[in-house]
């Protein structure tokens, strides 16, 4: 892939600029470059080009001209490559079996509208992230199991890092464009499976944060529907400060969910992520507001 075909590629995704023309000395941070363009890079490099960039320092770059550099040396695609983590969720079935009871029980946990989730193929579920307990909580109240897109700094400790893979957790770091993550979650949609993801990134209890678009983008590019979950509870039961959770009635509430069609063109996906992610977000908002 030559440079000229980057710099291209970039001029067509970058969502800001000053007017002037993109070269390999412009800062991809100066024309809106951000993680969502990132992803449609790696689309676009593997469906033109059959390269494969996921495993590569993409989120180290700073200019179009260090992103050049990567995408000429990248690897060709390789039939059997961006799969699923072995080992991910293994014990997703028994540990639900196992301490769902025990959730049930301590927590008061509430399930409504449960028999929204889709019986079968790919679904985006999309949730609001209010405590470490949003995970198990939403395992056990899910009729079907999750694979979860969640925060790096969980899988810091080997112990946890252990515990959140075999329960279905996959790790992103949002500090960087991690196109591993993007893979991961796409190779879980591909297999018609449900991938779980908490769109506010971070999370302040009591608050719901602005949504970011992953979630929305990835059901734009797949035609996998959106499913709104919203958790209410978890933040009382186990704040940042407690090691050991509270006995507090948790809720998670299931919305029908929202259809969403393949779109094929990067800038059409991108508004669509961007109206899908309004959409997402006033249903989880709607639902956390009658539940107070």
């Amino acid at each position: 892939m030559q440079s000229q075909d980057v710099v291209d590629l970039v001029s067509e995704l970058a969502t800001e600029g000053n007017g002037e023309p993109v070269t390999e000395a412009t800062r991809l941070l100066d024309i809106g470059f951000d993680s969502i363009a990132c992803a449609e890079l790696a689309v676009a490099a593997e469906e033109r080009y059959g390269l494969d960039i996921a495993d590569d320092a993409v989120g180290a770059v700073a200019t179009v001209g260090e992103l050049a550099a990567i995408l000429e040396r990248a690897e060709p695609l390789r039939l059997g490559t961006g799969g699923i983590p072995d080992g991910l969720g293994r014990f997703q079935q028994f540990s639900k079996t196992a301490m769902g009871g025990l959730m049930r029980w301590w927590f008061d946990l509430e399930v409504e509208g449960a028999e929204r989730m889709p019986a079968s193929g790919p679904v985006v579920m999309g949730m609001n992230h209010e405590s470490v307990l949003d995970i198990p909580a939403a395992v056990v109240a899910s009729p079907r199991p999750v694979t979860f897109m969640a925060k790096q700094e969980l899988f810091r400790r080997p112990a946890a890092a252990r515990f959140f893979h075999e329960l279905g957790g996959f790790s992103v770091d949002r500090g960087v464009f991690d196109l591993r993550a993007v893979e991961i979650a796409s190779a879980v949609l591909a297999r018609g499976e449900v991938l779980g993801m908490y769109p506010e990134g971070t999370r302040k209890p009591g608050v719901l944060q602005p949504f970011l678009l992953g979630a929305a983008w990835l059901a734009a590019r797949t035609g996998a529907p959106l499913l709104p979950v919203a958790i209410r509870g978890t933040e009382a039961a186990m704040p940042p400060d407690r090691r050991l959770p509270a006995r507090v009635p948790v809720r998670v509430t299931f919305a029908p969910p929202i259809p969403v069609e393949p779109v094929d063109d990067a800038p059409t996906r991108r508004k669509e992520a961007v109206r899908l992610t309004a959409e997402l977000r006033g249903e989880i908002e709607g639902m956390l507001t009658i539940g107070r």
